[in-house]
């Protein structure tokens, strides 16, 4: 019995809770989401003693320093980070190689135009209200603030007073992480189970090549560069590095926090030296203030992430170049001072990638931080440990083992690249393209239709020009006015099905009116005529409610609000970046197909500016060359992008403008505009305009959501249960 009790003692309940975590997701799936809440409440648990232990750690730290002591090792703190970041940064530019050529193109997404927000380094690292710093979460700040006062300390002759009482304190809130860490198994076990079974494998097929290159690296990083660099210059062993590692390591990768586990790696980093009798007081306090001082500055895990800036810009055609390496490297060290959500949207703007990829990374940020936790982890023990050594000046490479570790490292790191390339290029013949997508995409729920390509001759007497919904029931006929190839508001998808945001809601309208529809094809300039003419009933494609059209026809109220954009080949959308931009030019061709009173405008205040009006957009892209961009909604350039990769889309700064669209009658035709106005009020209350945008702007719904597999219903199924 006491073998037993002495076994269960010595196991290591964290790694069983990891793996008992993976094996009951996978075999209850989506039964087990309910364990979410316990895991998170241990995370809490976790968070109680940390503000704390930044505060008195760093404090007594810094304060039983002596002023020459100091210097020391915070120089030689500085020189390791540098040299890490330096290597570290060479690794995620390697794997940058790894990506595949792709068929670029995606959705539209409403964070195009919002603004990225500016890195205040100011509000990060001045702690004008430390306490309000501490409240609000904000450890940089605080880590300045703890800094200044236990330098303030050093030189103090009664410093032992409080010195003493806040190691009293640090003491205590040790004993507490370690009481707490004892029941965490329990919490990690909640997290992973949870996540296990509820993460689908639709989350992961859009950006799943993301998903590769950040693996590949951070394995490399974690397994291969930073343990090794420890064990080829230091004394500590590679096995012994990833065993006193291992606990945090684990918790990191179960709740994506780092933050919780600096106690766990101030201690772990303590017990090893004074287990293989290289500890005294000073190593100790290097620790203890170092850790979170690491965790403070830029990562190599938190520049792991830099890697999704790469990959939005190849994702929107516009990968980095070799000559922008210095730039975004510059760039992004200053940036990731700051928070990675403050960080990121930053570089996006820099390197005018449309910001809404940021919302891509959000997407995913659940599962890359199962990478980037553990791996700032593993950075910051070896950023202590290498400078604890290089303070005691036992850093060496002319050892047997530093060689072998070396070489190593060097064959590693191009096989995980090579890793990273095949798994990437066979994921990017295998993934469905982006005009596959919207050209499958389908009308959900229709009523009996007709879609002819031209005007009847039955209805060119006029006779139908005045109308109302009365008539339209007792004849069991909407008939409906729309674009030709409007992506994404009308359009042929591959079937030769009439499909779009509009031909949706008219398929609504027939529905709620118990008739059957009938679409007519029109073009822009035509629109009033035919409107007048009673050609059909109702307009609806995406239609522009300009004040010119106004005199003619009469519009509902709006059903959507659009953000004008320019089309333009990718390797030209930075000429277009900003108004000023776009107006220096002193020659500039534009097309567009329905903003008439807009385009004459701008073309009598700026002669160098030459307007074309178009009949429909695929004429555009077929004779490209005439042309230097498109005048189009953001909305339909997106979706135009992804029939056509090669082009991007882009919102000139300081010419930001939206306009309303909405469905159009003839003038005379008032009591269709009234009902139409009711029926969108009632679509808009019951969500059914929003779902409609979700789907056909945002591409929310175009892969089918799949059920989450489980072995248990993998049994069932088998037994016919």
């Amino acid at each position: 019995m006491n073998k037993v009790f002495d076994w269960l003692k010595n196991m290591n309940w964290m790694l069983w809770a990891l793996i008992l975590g993976i094996a009951t997701g996978l075999i209850f799936g989506e039964r087990v989401a309910f364990l979410k809440p316990i895991g998170e409440g241990f995370v809490s648990l976790m968070q109680i003693t940390i503000f704390p232990y930044i505060v008195v750690s760093l404090v007594v730290g810094l304060g039983k320093f002596s002023p020459d002591q100091v210097k020391t090792v915070l120089a030689k703190a500085a020189i390791t980070m540098l040299a890490l970041w330096v290597v570290g940064l060479a690794a995620i530019w390697c794997f940058t190689l790894t990506l595949p050529s792709h068929d670029a193109g995606t959705f539209f997404s409403p964070a195009l135009v919002a603004q990225a927000p500016d890195v205040d380094f100011v509000q990060q690292y001045i702690p004008s209200n430390p306490f309000a710093s501490m409240a609000d979460g904000n450890v940089p700040a605080l880590v300045i603030f703890c800094i200044a006062l236990g330098l303030a300390l050093i030189s103090n002759g009664r410093k032992n007073q409080l010195l003493d009482v806040l190691e009293v304190v640090g003491q205590g809130l040790t004993v507490m992480s370690k009481k707490v860490i004892k029941f965490f198994p329990i919490g990690i076990f909640s997290m992973t189970a949870s996540t296990a079974g509820t993460i689908g494998s639709e989350e992961l097929s859009n950006l799943q090549i993301y998903l590769v290159l950040v693996v590949c690296l951070g394995f490399y990083l974690m397994f291969a560069l930073l343990p090794m660099l420890v064990a080829a210059l230091t004394p500590v062993k590679y096995r012994d590095l990833i065993k006193v590692m291992r606990n945090a390591w684990i918790t990191a990768f179960s709740t994506g926090n780092v933050f919780i586990v600096l106690p766990v790696i101030t201690e772990g980093i303590k017990a090893h030296l004074q287990k293989i009798k290289r500890s005294d007081e000073e190593s100790d306090h290097i620790a203890e203030v170092l850790v979170p001082i690491a965790y403070t500055f830029p990562s190599l895990g938190k520049l792991t992430t830099l890697m999704f800036v790469t990959f939005a810009a190849w994702l929107t055609g516009n990968p980095i170049s070799l000559e922008q390496i210095p730039h975004v490297t510059l760039s992004a060290m200053l940036s990731y001072f700051a928070n990675v959500h403050i960080a990121i949207p930053y570089m996006l703007d820099s390197l005018k990638i449309p910001a809404d990829s940021y919302q891509l990374y959000l997407s995913m940020s659940v599962l890359t931080a199962k990478v980037v936790s553990p791996t700032t982890v593993v950075y910051i023990f070896a950023v202590t440990l290498l400078c604890i050594f290089y303070n005691k000046q036992q850093l060496h490479l002319k050892r047997i083992r530093s060689v072998y570790y070396l070489t190593l490292l060097s064959l590693l790191l191009p096989a995980f690249m090579v890793l990273s390339f095949t798994t990437n290029n066979h994921l990017a013949q295998s993934t469905k393209s982006s005009d596959d997508v919207i050209a499958n995409m389908v009308v959900s729920d229709q009523v009996p239709s007709d879609v002819l390509n031209h005007v009847p001759k039955a209805y060119q007497s006029g006779e139908l020009s005045l109308t109302n919904i009365e008539i339209i029931k007792k004849r069991n006929l909407l008939r409906i006015g729309y674009l030709v190839d409007n992506v994404p508001f009308s359009y042929f998808n591959q079937k030769g099905e009439l499909v779009g945001f509009d031909i949706g809601l008219a398929h609504k309208l027939a529905s709620d009116l118990q008739v059957k529809v009938e679409f007519i094809p029109f073009k822009k300039n035509q629109l009033a005529e035919y409107l007048n003419k009673g050609y059909f009933d109702v307009a609806m494609s995406g239609l522009e409610m300009s004040v010119a059209d106004l005199r003619s026809v009469r519009f509902s109220n709006p059903v959507l609000e659009l953000q004008l954009a320019l089309v333009a080949k990718d390797h030209r959308l930075k000429e277009f970046a900003t108004r000023d931009l776009v107006l220096s030019k002193p020659q500039l061709n534009l097309a567009h197909v329905e903003y008439q009173p807009l385009m004459r405008d701008v073309a009598s205040e700026h002669q160098q500016i030459k307007v074309s009006q178009l009949n429909n957009h695929q004429a555009f892209f077929e004779h490209q060359s005439d042309y230097d961009a498109l005048v189009i909604s953001a909305e339909a350039g997106f979706a135009w992008s992804m029939f056509y990769p090669e082009y991007g889309v882009i919102v000139p700064k300081g010419a930001e403008l939206k306009y309303p669209v909405g469905f159009a009658v003839a003038k005379r035709n008032v009591d269709i505009l009234s009902y139409l106005n009711t029926w969108l009020a009632i679509q808009q209350s019951k969500g059914t305009i929003q779902n409609a945008y979700n789907y056909w702007i945002l591409g929310n719904g175009t892969q089918a959501k799949e059920h989450r597999w489980s072995l248990l219903d993998e049994l069932s199924e088998q037994t016919g249960g």
